[in-house]
């Protein structure tokens, strides 16, 4: 559904229809993983917004979003957020490329899925160098992932920056469904846990990341925080004139 100037899709079947159709189809795209960090960012670069926008899908990754999207519609809307979406591919027999993050964390994927009971012989890694989002290789980095020819790629720059890096390799791209997926490696080899925690479905992974990383997390909340009122806003306005 288009809401919050952003397309979201809260129907988990819907999400993985169409991800599964583009990959059938050898087909190209990407997918933002939506949190409150995202979501404050479109609000303050409409470029960024743009690039949010013009994803194939994109999937709610906070359960406040959900929450707030649900307060508006009165509709229950649950999200699914980029660790349940990687655990969910990562078992299956895809061609899949990781792309960034480090060969160390590639390895600990390696060896959770052979502990699992996985098979990680369609699993690779690409690793990219350090740099602006401006600055990359794209037809360099893009001619090596085609030679893999992946259905599915995982990015793991960080929002918003892998987002952008996303938009700017599309189009070198011959095929493969690319993933801002940001810490969900981490949270599948457990270098991170998800919360066990969980009230009125909330599940306060912000607050266990706040516990981690407290001086990028807080500042990634703060700026969250001082958007809310004004999508909340602009969103009631929207609902109200649509019903006028």
């Amino acid at each position: 559904m288009n809401i919050f100037n952003i397309k979201l899709e809260f129907d988990h079947d819907a999400f993985r229809n169409t991800i599964e159709k583009c990959v059938s189809e050898k087909g190209k795209g990407y997918v933002c993983v939506v949190d409150g960090n995202v979501l404050s960012v479109t609000c303050k670069d409409p470029e960024y917004q743009k690039v949010v926008k013009n994803a194939l899908v994109n999937t709610c990754d906070s359960s406040y979003i959900a929450k707030m999207a649900g307060d508006i519609y009165g509709q229950k809307f649950e999200a699914y957020n980029g660790p349940r979406v990687f655990e969910h591919y990562i078992k299956k027999p895809y061609k899949q490329l990781l792309l960034g993050n480090t060969e160390e964390t590639y390895q600990k994927i390696v060896e959770k899925m052979r502990a699992d009971g996985g098979n990680p012989e369609n699993l690779k890694y690409q690793p990219v160098p350090f740099a602006k989002v401006e600055d990359f290789d794209y037809a360099g980095i893009a001619s090596q992932i085609n030679e893999i020819k992946p259905d599915l790629i995982w990015v793991s720059l960080g929002a918003p920056k892998q987002e952008r890096f996303m938009s700017l390799m599309l189009p070198h791209l011959k095929q493969g469904v690319m993933f801002g997926i940001g810490a969900a490696f981490n949270y599948y080899v457990g270098s991170i846990n998800e919360p066990k925690m969980q009230i009125g479905g909330l599940r306060f992974i912000w607050l266990q990341r706040i516990f981690e990383e407290p001086k990028k997390q807080i500042r990634r909340c703060w700026h969250f925080l001082t958007v809310i009122p004004k999508v909340k806003r602009e969103e009631k306005r929207k609902l109200k004139s649509k019903k006028a």
